[in-house]
């Protein structure tokens, strides 16, 4: 006869009603053990396919790789409405093995939803001793503990950005809303409907930094912009070739491909030299 199979912790039931496990206990209370353990178990899977992600705070967008997931972030303002951030969304395939030295290529795609609700890993760095600190910019070389703290995950598979989307929501929005409807305004960047992409690229003397530091969440939604920060290869791995020209639509996909194409760089010194090789 074939053994008849029974879930884990039914199958160890069974077993010990044929003597093949010690019994250090009396019969029955073995066997009202593992009734017990199979009813946690059914509990533990009932409720794991019942907790369902809240569509409304971790939003879903199409890019042109593949569909990102997203989370929604309450600014606790009166002013300002919620963002949307997609953290860690790759814009080139990881710099490793062959491709340590040359200039980065296209991400591939991927299938599934990609959760982007946690940063990815910065560039390979250290802040400590490595520059004087007449080179690192002052908010650096101020708050080094802090700055420290974003860098502890480091790895050469760094060419990641953030990208943070304002949302419709918002009581500013719906303010000058409401007043362009009453009466004839200047233009604002507020009213437009498709919304401009500025892309901050982080300073460091090209050997510390990453745009994980920058929380550009108030920005967003206080200039109605798409803001974009991003890691990018630092010391003697860095590269001054970029594909800087798609990152806007790498970074925000169908967001991005639907509002007019128009936007801005910045950065700090030297990343305005950065951003000079970048375009």
């Amino acid at each position: 006869m074939n053994p008849v199979m029974y879930p884990l912790p039914l199958a160890l039931c069974k077993q010990s009603r044929r003597g093949l496990l010690p019994r250090t206990r009396p019969l029955s209370l073995m066997t009202d053990w593992c009734l017990m353990g199979v009813l946690g178990l059914i509990l533990l899977l009932s409720l794991a396919s019942s907790q369902k992600i809240d569509p409304s705070k971790h939003p879903i967008v199409t890019t042109n790789y593949g569909k990102l997931r997203g989370i929604k972030k309450d600014l606790n303002n009166e002013i300002l409405g919620p963002v949307e951030q997609y953290l860690g969304v790759p814009y080139a395939t990881a710099p490793i093995g062959d491709r340590r030295f040359q200039p980065p290529e296209a991400p591939g795609s991927w299938q599934e939803i990609r959760n982007a609700t946690q940063f990815a890993p910065v560039c390979p760095q250290n802040v400590h001793g490595v520059l004087p600190e007449i080179m690192l910019p002052v908010w650096f070389t101020d708050n080094l503990d802090v700055a420290a703290g974003y860098i502890q995950n480091q790895s050469e598979d760094c060419l990641y950005l953030n990208v943070y989307v304002p949302t419709e929501d918002g009581p500013l929005t719906k303010k000058h809303d409401e007043s362009s409807m009453n009466k004839p305004r200047d233009e604002d960047i507020r009213d437009r409907r498709k919304k401009p992409v500025m892309l901050f690229i982080h300073g460091g003397s090209y050997m510390e930094g990453t745009g994980n530091m920058f929380d550009a969440s108030v920005l967003a939604a206080y200039g109605n912009v798409i803001v974009v920060t991003m890691n990018y290869r630092l010391g003697v791995l860095d590269r001054r070739v970029s594909p800087a020209a798609d990152l806007a639509e790498v970074a925000a996909g169908e967001e991005g491909g639907r509002r007019k194409k128009q936007g801005a760089v910045s950065g700090e010194v030297p990343a305005g030299n950065s951003a000079a090789f970048h375009m």
